[in-house]
């Protein structure tokens, strides 16, 4: 019972680092870090 609880705990997580690599690669991502450290409201499209 703990192995399976253990097994779909790594799912989740290695599901939810594969979707914030694809995330960091977006243009508002890139545009979020930029505006956060620019200290100004990010323009976000969608992208």
């Amino acid at each position: 019972m703990r192995a399976d609880l253990a097994d779909r705990y790594r799912a989740a997580t290695d599901r939810e680092n594969e979707e914030q690599a694809r995330l960091r690669q977006t243009e508002d991502y890139k545009e979020g870090v930029k505006a956060y450290s620019e200290r100004r409201p990010g323009d976000f499209g969608a992208r």
